[in-house]
């Protein structure tokens, strides 16, 4: 057993000034889908970026990326003198194990610049919130640089796909978050926030479709945007279903994708059900509570089927989910839901003790897809503020390998495919299936072994300490 220290020699690639054929051979290669062999090569076509300005961002390589052949050096020696590209070759000798780029399915990177912040679960929800409304940027050059600090660190920990909340100011729901993101080298979606519920609601409503209507007018809302619009009714607490009614019928006329927290505190469970609690003093003490909300609040339902009938008409993104019943769980699965899990989140809040284990596994044996992120920073560890660290949905899935012993193919298709396909991307931008666009490439070094099971590279990658490093941004 030997590491390779210091960088994936790939490093050193020089700029890509004309197509290249690059040949890497690696201790290992893995995607999700399968395919795994140690050692294992890669033949990539890459071609440059115009202008030449984007070709490099954070130290990384940018290029557009296509797999040619994956697998052992013998299957692509093969390849390469079928495609006869052997003369041509550049090859590159890289320690350790390639897997494609990762995927955060869930993120606030407008509140990168308030840093990783510890919390006492025991005092509940609030002081968060404070802490969140209190330290957000307002302006837009502010919530810019805040957004741009939140994608290098998504770059530092190999993530290059990203769904982003944009959060709203103290003025309403703006896009200054998503305009931010979408300068920068990743794909993704920047869900727009916004808030409405009791006597806030029609006002929500008002900005909400104008904010829509001038992105639409740019252009904007197109599909094909490497980032694009999506739309986040906050939670079933701070949107009424008249709100929400509104993202889904908007997310239908212009196809946009579609995100919530759902089901995340004990708070919010109450309120939904009993019509009381902290939630509702918060909505009574910035005046904006209404009474006419008991009509369909307070009758001793579950956050999931409070939203039922609305999940049931569109594909929703559900955030969290720390708080789910059987049935719950039954009809995320019949309205075709996508799952947003933040591990590291869900424990810094302490909902295990509210909620017992979170139900992952039992979403994934019903078919709901489950993806996985980071939340903020604020609630991750203080490295993940750093450019060693960064904020990876790897340590994520780490997470849960070391936690509950989950089968690590399992995690690996939770950061890359399952990641893009809730984020509506191509998910085989996330494998290395030849002739698909690959989106990155990472390299992370881990024990090295001779084995073609997919479950022991996997399981090598999950329980290695090594720091992920992107070796290639195909964005």
């Amino acid at each position: 057993m030997h590491h390779h220290h210091g960088k994936p020699a790939i490093d050193l690639l020089s700029p890509v000034s004309e197509s290249v054929t690059l040949r890497l051979d690696a201790d290992a290669i893995l995607d999700a889908q399968g395919m795994a062999a140690a050692p294992g090569s890669l033949l990539l076509r890459l071609q440059p970026r115009e202008p030449a300005s984007d070709r490099l961002f954070n130290n990384v390589r940018r290029a557009h990326i296509t797999v040619l052949a994956a697998g052992s050096p013998a299957i692509v020696d093969a390849a390469s003198s079928h495609l006869g590209t052997s003369n041509s070759e550049r090859r590159i000798r890289v320690g350790g194990t390639l897997t494609p780029a990762f995927v955060n399915a869930h993120t606030h990177l407008d509140l990168t610049h308030i840093g990783p912040t510890p919390h006492d679960p025991r005092l509940g929800f609030s002081p968060f919130v404070k802490l969140v409304v209190f330290n957000r940027r307002q302006d837009e050059q502010g919530i810019a640089d805040s957004v741009r600090r939140g994608v290098e660190l998504s770059l530092a920990g190999g993530v290059v796909a990203i769904g982003d909340i944009c959060g709203q100011t103290r003025t309403g729901p703006t896009a200054a978050a998503w305009r931010a993101l979408a300068n920068c080298p990743v794909l993704g979606v920047g869900f727009l926030e916004y808030f409405g519920i009791g006597k806030g609601e029609q006002a929500a409503i008002d900005v909400m479709t104008r904010v829509i209507a001038d992105l639409d007018r740019n252009g904007s809302l197109s599909p094909t945007l490497p980032v694009r619009v999506g739309l986040q009714p906050h939670a079933p607490y701070s949107v009424s279903l008249r709100g929400y009614e509104f993202a889904v019928a908007q997310a239908a006329r212009s196809k946009l994708p579609l995100a919530t927290h759902l089901a995340e505190t004990p708070e919010e469970r109450r309120f939904i059900a009993c019509g009381d609690g902290p939630k509702r003093t918060m909505l009574e003490d910035i005046g904006i509570w209404d009474d006419s909300e008991l009509e369909f609040i307070g009758r001793g339902q579950s956050p999931v089927a409070h939203l039922g009938a609305l999940l049931a008409r569109r594909p929703m993104l559900a955030v969290h989910l720390n708080d789910l019943s059987d049935a719950d769980i039954a009809a995320l699965a019949a309205s075709r839901a996508t799952a947003a899990y933040c591990p590291r989140s869900s424990e810094y809040f302490g909902n295990h003790e509210h909620f017992g284990p979170h139900r992952y596994r039992d979403l994934l044996a019903a078919g709901v897809d489950v993806a996985l992120g980071t939340d903020s920073v604020i609630n991750l560890p203080s490295q993940a503020g750093t450019d060693a660290v960064g904020m990876s949905t790897l340590d994520e899935a780490r997470r849960l390998f070391a936690r509950d012993a989950t089968d690590p193919r399992a995690l690996l298709g939770m950061i890359t495919t399952s990641g893009a396909a809730a984020l509506h991307i191509d998910p085989a931008r996330f494998t290395f299936t030849p002739g698909a666009p690959l989106a990155g490439l990472v390299g992370t070094e881990t024990a090295t072994q001779t084995a073609n099971h997919a479950i022991e590279l996997a399981t090598s990658l999950m329980a290695s300490h090594a720091r992920p490093r992107l070796a290639l941004l195909g964005v």
